[in-house]
């Protein structure tokens, strides 16, 4: 079976059937709600409310929050409101209006902070244009809120004139004391700006180019002495080269004469002395020692040695030695002179690279220095023109606020307002409700239509039985002026033979076609009997076997109307069988005694069949007989098929009422034994996926399509015919 899963289209006349459908989902809160909401707003106490309203003459002004002054020279409510409402809503002025009123009980201090509590809410500031607002209280009394609103507007007005020159003075010193700490700061930041700029004078970034050159200069006489230093250090090696040279030669064995010991000590003496001095001043105790001693051989008179003539090697020698001690206090000279360029050096690179944090620190003190200052004459400026205010005010005293309209008598509440609130509650409970109904309907995957069925499946649907009551049918008026519902004992016996008191138990039991052959649910089942009757023919069918999903969907029903349909139709006797052997049900609607039936034949299969067969009309009823708990065991068996047939010898059609399909599994084996099946389908119980869970699970090829069960007409779009049916066709309006 293909099936199409999609939801319900969406339309106005779906909107409009659901919610005809649905009308107690939506009607029952809408009515309970709204009824709910009007005894509440219907017990609500009556609230009234009276404003004066006050205009302001002067301007107010208002401290910074952050304890600075700023003299606001403007009489804007809007920017005021805040400072407005703290003098109304001040604990003076509630408790002088609490108590001369006697608003509240106000025993203890807990008392009047709860009153207070209350009165703020009770009091409302409303700004009516910039100059001027309303002050509003609300209550229950009508004369005491006028009372009230126009006390607190005469409290505000006092009061807000008292506090004036008390906000003067407070203004006064608040200005003093800004202007005496600004012009300290701005001293100290001056100062401190002076002693920064000596401190560094020589890294600010005006010295940039000076130290840049200084620096520049200083390294080319590093350099300078850098290389005097090589030059002085190559020579003192070539000369160290030639003293060895001349060692290795015999300079020093070519003396002019053998030397005393006393010469010897001398020349020691003198050689100790030279190396003194290139160390040392001539201060230098070593040095005065030596030469002391020096002077004392000299006194003694040193005798000559054997005397020598001295050697050019020797005397070549002596020269590069004095040159070698020369040459190593060059060196040394040059390396103190280099490191003292080196140390200048490090000094002017260090004011070079510190001359950027420099400016900017500089230039960071120098702009809080300059916005203090600015900070400083504002604000000298604010206190002398505060100043001249204040001797403006003493020459014209005159209040802040007065009043312009005192509060009247409120003539009507304003609160509550019943009607709003009782819409409102009404537009939240059709909300609540339409909300409700579409939850219920997203979740309903029943059928409502023909066309739901056919959109879900590709079973053709034989026919559309409308809902079938339970009472007798209303007739309207004949042509002769009889008015009222025609009794049942007027139509008397029928042509088939069924007397008044059998046609309503019929009735009773929805027999529609037995009890109401007019009815459009007897004219469906009409339409259903000529499509069986054409599948006879077709086919040559000769077992239909009707059938349904679940229990409660009229299968029995539509099997015994079916069956009483066919048997004045077809050509021959109609049989219909009772197979829901489990809980047969035929013989009660149909009015037979508890007489035995299917099962008590399947049991006793060599009786004879018309024992177990009664008539009703033109209709041949085998009864379930007695009731049994395990009917698929002799359904499997082949007396079963041995039953139908020596039926089908006996009757030209066997319309078998078989139990549901899911439940239980007698519709499965029977399904195998008849020729055709028709499964019924209820409108708004049976679900989509248990019909599909039904038509897979019974897995036969031989289903002739379905049956919808208890249609509303008027709720579909060709309701008209069927009402224009009833009403010239039937006489029912």
């Amino acid at each position: 079976m293909e099936t199409d899963k999609g939801g319900k289209r969406l339309s106005a006349f779906t909107v409009l059937k659901t919610l005809k459908r649905r009308k107690f989902y939506w009607l029952v809160p809408m009515v309970l709600i709204t009824a709910a909401v009007a005894v509440y707003t219907g017990r609500m106490p009556k609230r009234f409310r009276a404003q004066a309203l006050v205009a302001s003459e002067a301007a107010v002004p208002e401290p910074y929050l952050s304890g600075r002054v700023d003299a606001v020279a403007t009489a804007n409510v809007q920017e005021n409101l805040r400072a407005i409402r703290e003098t109304l809503l001040s604990p003076p002025v509630l408790e002088t209006v609490i108590r001369e009123f006697k608003l509240y009980d106000v025993a203890g201090s807990r008392g009047v902070e709860r009153a207070i509590d209350s009165m703020k809410s009770r009091i409302q500031v409303q700004v009516e244009s910039p100059d001027a607002f309303y002050v509003g209280f609300e209550g229950d009394r009508p004369q005491q809120v006028m009372q009230v609103a126009n006390r607190l507007a005469a409290l505000f007005v006092e009061r807000t004139s008292d506090l004036h020159g008390e906000r003067v003075a407070h203004v006064d010193s608040l200005l003093d004391a800004e202007v005496n700490r600004l012009r300290t700061e701005v001293g100290e930041q001056e100062a401190g700006l002076k002693n920064y700029k000596q401190s560094v004078a020589q890294e600010l970034p005006d010295r940039l180019a000076t130290n840049l050159k200084w620096l520049e200069n200083l390294q080319q006489q590093s350099q300078t002495k850098s290389d005097e230093i090589s030059e002085a250090q190559a020579r003192r090696l070539a000369v160290v080269d030639e003293i060895l040279a001349l060692e290795n030669q015999g300079a020093l064995e070519g003396e002019q004469r053998q030397k005393t010991p006393n010469e010897t000590t001398l020349d020691d003496l003198r050689l100790k002395l030279r190396q003194l001095q290139t160390r040392y001043t001539a201060a230098n105790p070593e040095i005065q020692r030596t030469e002391k001693e020096i002077r004392d051989l000299e006194a003694l008179g040193t005798p000559l040695g054997t005397r020598r003539e001295p050697s050019a090697f020797h005397m070549r020698y002596i020269a590069l030695q004095a040159e070698l001690a020369s040459i190593d206090q060059r060196v040394k000279s040059y390396q103190q002179e280099r490191s003292a360029l080196t140390s200048q050096m490090a000094n002017y690179e260090n004011r070079v690279n510190s001359s950027p944090g420099l400016e900017t620190t500089l230039t960071q003190r120098m702009r809080d220095a300059a916005l203090t200052r600015a900070q400083y004459e504002t604000m000298l400026a604010k206190q002398q023109a505060q100043k001249l205010d204040q001797r403006v005010e003493k020459s014209d005293k005159h209040a802040a606020f007065k009043v312009i309209e005192p509060a009247e008598l409120p003539s009507a509440p304003y609160s509550p307002q019943r009607q709003r609130l009782i819409l409102m509650g009404f537009l939240a409970s059709l909300g609540l409700g339409l909300a409700a109904v579409l939850l219920v309907e997203q979740m309903d995957t029943s059928f409502e239509t023909t066309e739901d069925v056919q959109g879900f499946t590709n079973l053709p649907v034989l026919s559309a039985i409308p809902t079938i009551g339970n009472s007798p049918p209303r007739m309207r008026a004949a042509r002769n002026g009889h008015h009222g519902p025609i009794r049942l004992e007027a139509l008397k016996l029928s042509d088939d033979g069924i007397a008044p008191e059998a046609r309503r138990h019929f009735q009773e039991h929805r027999l529609t076609v037995l009890g109401d052959p007019q009815s459009i649910a007897s004219q469906q089942y009409g339409i259903l009997t000529l499509k069986v009757q054409r599948w006879m023919e077709q086919t040559g069918g000769r077992v239909l076997l009707v059938t349904s999903a679940a229990g409660g969907e009229g299968k029995s029903l539509t099997a015994l109307n079916l069956a009483i349909a066919l048997s004045p139709s077809v050509e021959g006797r109609v049989l219909l069988v009772d197979c829901d052997l489990r809980r047969p049900q035929v013989h009660e609607r149909l009015g037979l005694k508890d007489a035995q039936g299917l099962s008590d034949l399947l049991a006793l299969p060599d009786r004879d069949v018309d024992s177990f067969v009664s008539k009703v009309g033109n209709l041949y009823v085998m009864p379930g007989g007695t009731q049994s708990s395990d009917s698929v065991g002799p359904f499997s068996s082949r007396q079963t098929g041995k039953l139908l047939a020596r039926l089908k010898e006996e009757y030209q059609l066997i319309v078998l009422d078989s139990p549901p399909i899911v439940p239980v599994a007698d519709s499965h084996v029977l399904a195998g034994l008849a020729d055709g099946v028709i499964v019924v389908v209820r409108a708004r119980q049976t679900r989509r996926e248990l019909l599909q869970r039904a038509i897979e699970s019974l897995g036969v090829p031989n289903i002739l399509g379905l049956v919808l069960n208890d249609v509303e007409y008027g709720d579909t779009r060709y309701a008209y015919a069927y009402r224009y049916y009833q009403r010239h066709y039937t006489g029912r309006g």
